[in-house]
């Protein structure tokens, strides 16, 4: 067998399990910028509750800043109110206060975004109760 001085032998299992490493490395980097997209919640967005004391359809209008989002919710009755949350990865977590003669309520709404969706966790929705929530952009 010739050999050339400084090369690696193929069948040296070290230079072998250097190889692997190294691509499965590279893999890695160039796989993580897809991994930690983020999801992009700017718009209008329709938030239909289900919950005990029956169904409800909210309108929520995001406007992303980054991980921050903020914006307002329109909850009927024309109350429209001011929202303020982030979004880390495909997860969503808003939050916006309904104003009450028994004192601010605050309202906490997280879930997991899907490309135009959400399927939102359960929460408690004030007068309405708890329940699930889902979200469609409009």
């Amino acid at each position: 067998m010739i050999r050339l001085t400084g090369a690696p032998r193929v069948a040296d299992g070290l230079f072998a399990r250097r190889v692997l490493v190294a691509v499965t490395l590279a893999a890695l980097v160039l796989a993580a910028p897809a991994a930690l997209a983020q999801s992009d919640v700017s718009g209008v967005w329709e938030i239909d509750l289900d919950t005990r004391t029956g169904e409800a359809t909210w309108t929520a209008t995001f406007e992303q800043d980054g991980a921050a989002i903020s914006g307002e919710i329109d909850i009927g009755d024309r109350m429209v109110l001011p929202l303020e949350g982030k979004v880390e990865g495909a997860s969503i977590a808003f939050t916006f206060i309904v104003p009450d003669l028994d004192g601010d309520m605050p309202i906490n709404l997280s879930g997991r975004i899907d490309g135009t969706t959400i399927d939102g966790d359960e929460g408690d929705f004030v007068w309405y109760g708890a329940g699930r929530w889902t979200g469609a952009k409009q």
